[in-house]
């Protein structure tokens, strides 16, 4: 359920307006902010534990390029939230809902909040994009390989062993694809447990551990990882299935080091859980409770988890910790 307040246009007049407009995932959002003490800049733009990179590729876009979208944000004491045709229209004291701390879900541009949301809802149910929870690498030769796996299974460790055998990155936590099987650029800041940040430091020398922005999860602190070095230049990529690994991400499996997923139930589990599986996704602002459709099109959702199950996409679970992880590139360079 969504709140609905009346917008008042006068609260406009008072404040200086900043505008910004980005491209997340091929959408254009257009950011308009309304305030005495903020700009964007400090709201949005530095990359922090807290904002919308840890799921997104931003890019800045130019004043006379035409929004889709349009997020409207009044510094304003009494909080409301309003979906109008103009926009999402946010009413709030931004003094208290831009918290830098770990509370993500009451912050307006936190990692769970409020625009991070709406941003999803957006993608995936008005652009039919499909979100999984994963990462993505590509190589020179266009070979994509996609790591599905729940937050420590190893996607980190997967990403720098790639990274050192010459891919580049193309996404560390959420991987995008629309309904034509296009796969876009995703965030390329990663939020990696002391293992992977061990090995970042001794093998990705060109990737900075900012030590000074950590993020609380479940399984414990993670440390923020500025990755753009190694990121690609492709914003977006067809997706070619004679070039595409499916990896389900195991590093703590003792068995072989690599195997073929040949149980097609396994598959779609896999992939449902790691595509978001929630039918809404709620966010705090002040005391109001503002629910966003989380998923999108089901028939959209559904043909694109079926064309990658059916694809004849190498389809493997990779196990056995490092070892597993380099003999797997290994064997790659080798063909």
């Amino acid at each position: 359920m969504i709140r609905l307040h009346l917008f008042q246009e006068d609260h406009r007049k008072e404040k200086n307006m900043d505008k910004q407009k980005y491209q997340i995932c091929g959408i254009i959002f257009e950011i308009d902010l309304y305030s005495t003490k903020y700009k964007i800049a400090d709201l949005f733009e530095e990359p922090e534990p807290y904002n919308l990179y840890i799921n997104y590729y931003i890019l800045k876009c130019k004043d006379n390029e035409k929004a889709d979208e349009r997020i409207i944000i009044n510094d304003i004491l009494n909080t409301s939230v309003e979906i109008k045709k103009e926009g999402l229209i946010i009413n709030t004291d931004i003094s208290s809902s831009v918290k830098k701390d770990y509370n993500h879900q009451f912050s307006l541009f936190g990692n769970k909040g409020i625009i991070q949301k709406y941003i999803l809802h957006i993608l995936e149910v008005k652009y039919h994009r499909v979100v999984f929870h994963g990462c993505a690498l590509i190589n020179k030769n266009n070979e994509i390989i996609i790591g599905l796996g729940q937050s420590g299974s190893g996607k980190s460790v997967l990403i720098n062993v790639a990274l050192q055998n010459g891919w580049k990155l193309l996404s560390t936590e959420q991987t995008v694809i629309d309904e034509n099987m296009v796969i876009y650029k995703g965030n390329v800041y990663d939020n990696v447990s002391p293992l992977s940040e061990k090995l970042i430091s001794e093998k990705l020398t060109e990737a900075v551990v900012l030590h000074d922005k950590k993020l609380v999860e479940p399984l414990g602190q993670k440390i923020f990882v500025d990755m753009r070095k190694y990121e690609t230049n492709k914003n977006k990529v067809e997706i070619d299935f004679n070039n595409l690994t499916i990896i389900n991400v195991n590093f703590n499996g003792k068995g072989k080091s690599i195997c073929n997923i040949e149980d097609k139930d396994y598959l779609l589990r896999l992939l449902q859980i790691s595509a978001s599986d929630k039918i809404s996704f709620p966010a705090i602002i002040g005391n109001n409770l503002i629910d966003f459709s989380y998923m999108g099109n089901a028939t959209v959702r559904e043909g694109i988890i079926n064309t990658l199950i059916k694809s004849n996409a190498n389809k493997i679970i990779l196990s056995n910790g490092l070892a597993g992880f380099q003999l797997f590139f290994y064997n790659k360079g080798a063909n």
